[in-house]
């Protein structure tokens, strides 16, 4: 212990870590920067996003054991980021997950819609190549997972 500490500072460090959120200054300047942005930035952004989530995607494969099937990673992954989404199995056999990007915990996550969306996509085709993107009304979008070859 460092000379001058005593009880009463320790406890104020402690009430004040407790009290403060995680400072998040890169999901402040993207929501800032995409707020008033030119398209030609938005859909830059949006562009990197869907690489990032590509690449995440690849590296969640990386890791996952074989048997695991696409749409219940990535249903599994919206879980983990407390994501609600709606899984339903389609008259074809495969998966479509409604994610509801008006949520808190998309824009916790994201920052901002934009982003968001395109991540997914680049993130479900890294999974399945052949999943599709699809945007919905009311702030939802839809991956549809077609069934997969046995």
């Amino acid at each position: 212990m460092r000379t001058g500490t005593s009880f009463a500072r320790d406890w104020q460090l402690i009430k004040v870590a407790r009290s403060l959120r995680q400072h998040d200054v890169a999901g402040s300047l993207l929501r800032r920067l995409l707020k008033d942005a030119p398209p030609g930035l938005t859909e830059r952004v949006a562009a990197i996003a869907e690489r990032l989530g590509e690449e995440d995607g690849t590296a969640l494969l990386s890791h996952a054991e074989e048997r695991f099937d696409p749409p219940t990673l990535m249903e599994g992954l919206l879980l983990t980021w407390g994501v609600p989404s709606e899984s339903t199995e389609t008259a074809e056999g495969g998966i479509l997950l409604t994610i509801d990007c008006t949520a808190a915990a998309v824009r916790d996550t994201f920052a901002d819609a934009r982003v968001a969306g395109p991540y997914l996509a680049g993130y479900a085709r890294a999974l399945q190549p052949d999943a599709v993107f699809e945007r919905g009304g009311h702030g939802r979008v839809m991956i549809r997972f077609p069934p997969r070859e046995k």
